[in-house]
């Protein structure tokens, strides 16, 4: 899978995403079942001190009344026991601790839990004081120590701590307020480890849990990282297609609702660039045509004169009118290629639209008399002020005007209206010729476009290029008595 693919990064994401909820859940479930163990544990461990409780003060007298006063302590845990005391008291003490054990084993609970009963003078007490007892000394010291450090007798204390690599958790309860038969604390001690090892068994669970997740969510997000950039693969084929100038076929294809409008756009670019294609090899067609014509005319009236068959006289004005035609035409590709071009400059300036119709018909009326055409104008008494380029406008409105006057019978009509509010100058230039075919007009302002009655020509694909970039609109149509054309430009308000 390369890298600088979306469907790589959708993957990556999604893998990074994954690890930070695998991480996250993994924190934040250990932190809560940490906080829930513990509160749950210092639940059970306060019912079991309960019970022991008061099982210890309920029944102490009724093992302790034949006990000899107590002797002061000795702090040297080694040597941390009772006086001797007689077979009947042993066998009394016996029982109370068997009855306190019993009390312990009574709440449902995940604790191991034992008990340490210690008396005023913080002397355990034992049934068996010359026998070694499951009950650590070290673990004895530490719970000793943390009753030191009460600053009152009666305060219940729980406390936790770690011995030998083993977690305990404790309640001591001090009873020497509550008794009189000489029990000064009550200790109830677990150690948690088993706790822990549950604790680590869910760990473990969750963890499987999360990577078979993760390996299902992988697989997912392969699969929709490539049914995501399927789509673009297909786009990708179909633009290299049209790199290798192939524009009929079209992206047929289910996409998302984001990528229609690119799959739409595409479809359209690539008509157009049929349509561009096409006219383009149209457009040198008729060049190569435009050009080929007079060439031969010259070839042939040059060769005629070379070998004496043509006078001089007679052929140099057809090859100087050929040569003036080609240099016209030459000058018309070469302005329309500057039109086309994104450096083209215009120079904007604040125009008086009817002056400059008035000198576009001036510069006219010679052809139009030598065609025995009447040029008439019909502008507005206010004067129409327009933002434009003077010299492109009037070789745009010059074309159209000089179109006119070749297929008209008679008369040419050049109109100026305001329209919308004074936003929008409308000139009307119409003709009373023939008109043209219905399937014609599409093609009018088609470059080298040849009607059934004309000739080829660059002059109204000029004046729409020139029209266009200057913000307006050009049309054209028939009227009843022959040809007309549309022009609207924004007016200038400033």
């Amino acid at each position: 899978m390369k890298r600088n693919t979306i469907k790589w990064r959708i993957f990556k994401y999604n893998i990074i995403v994954i690890i930070m909820l695998i991480t996250l859940t993994t924190i934040i479930f250990n932190v809560a079942i940490h906080f829930y163990l513990e509160k749950d544990i210092v639940t059970q461990l306060n019912k079991i001190a309960f019970n022991a409780e008061d099982t210890a003060l309920q029944h102490g007298p009724d093992f302790f009344k034949k006990m000899p006063p107590t002797a002061p302590p000795d702090h040297n845990l080694q040597n941390n026991k009772l006086p001797p005391i007689d077979p009947q008291d042993t066998s009394d003490v016996f029982k109370y601790y068997f009855m306190l054990e019993r009390s312990l084993k009574e709440p449902l609970t995940l604790l191991n839990a034992d008990f340490i009963l210690l008396d005023q003078n913080k002397v355990r007490i034992t049934p068996f004081p010359d026998k070694h007892d499951s009950t650590s000394p070290d673990l004895i010291k530490q719970l000793i120590n943390e009753i030191s450090k009460y600053n009152t007798n009666n305060q219940e204390k729980y406390i936790s701590f770690n011995l030998s690599s083993t977690n305990y958790i404790a309640i001591i309860k001090p009873v020497s307020d509550k008794n009189s038969f000489g029990l000064g604390w009550i200790i109830i001690y677990s150690n948690i480890q088993q706790i822990n090892q549950l604790q680590l068994g869910i760990n473990l669970i969750l963890l499987l849990i999360l990577i078979f997740s993760a390996l299902i969510t992988i697989v997912f997000s392969s699969k929709v990282s490539n049914k995501i950039s399927e789509p673009f693969s297909h786009l990708n084929q179909y633009i290299s297609y049209i790199s290798e100038r192939n524009f009929g076929n079209k992206i047929e294809m289910p996409v998302y609702d984001e990528l229609c409008e690119l799959v739409n756009n595409i479809n359209i670019m690539s008509e157009k660039l049929e349509t561009h294609d096409k006219a383009q090899k149209t457009f040198l067609q008729n060049v190569s045509h435009e050009f080929r014509t007079p060439l031969m005319s010259i070839q042939s009236y040059t060769e005629g004169i070379k070998y004496d068959v043509i006078d001089s006289n007679s052929a140099v004005p057809i090859i100087l009118s050929e040569i003036k035609r080609m240099t016209s035409l030459v000058e018309d590709l070469l302005y329309l290629s500057r039109l086309d071009a994104i450096e083209e400059n215009y120079n904007y300036s604040n125009l008086n639209f009817n002056g400059l119709i008035n000198r576009c018909v001036d510069s006219m009326n010679l052809i139009s008399e030598n065609s025995n055409i009447t040029l008439t104008i019909n502008l507005p008494k206010e004067v129409v002020k327009i933002h434009g380029d003077e010299e492109k406008l009037s070789r745009a409105i010059t074309n159209i005007i000089s179109n006119c006057i070749r297929y008209a019978t008679s008369v040419v009509i050049i109109e100026l209206k305001i329209l919308d509010n004074e936003k929008r100058a409308q000139l009307i230039i119409s003709d009373d010729g023939p008109g043209f075919e219905s399937n014609e007009l599409p093609n009018i302002f088609e470059r080298f476009y040849k009607g059934a009655k004309g000739n080829c020509g660059l002059g109204l694909s000029i004046s729409k290029n020139v029209i266009e970039k200057l913000n307006g609109k050009i049309s054209a149509s028939n009227s009843k008595t022959g040809a007309l054309f549309l022009i609207e430009l924004p007016i200038d308000i400033n």
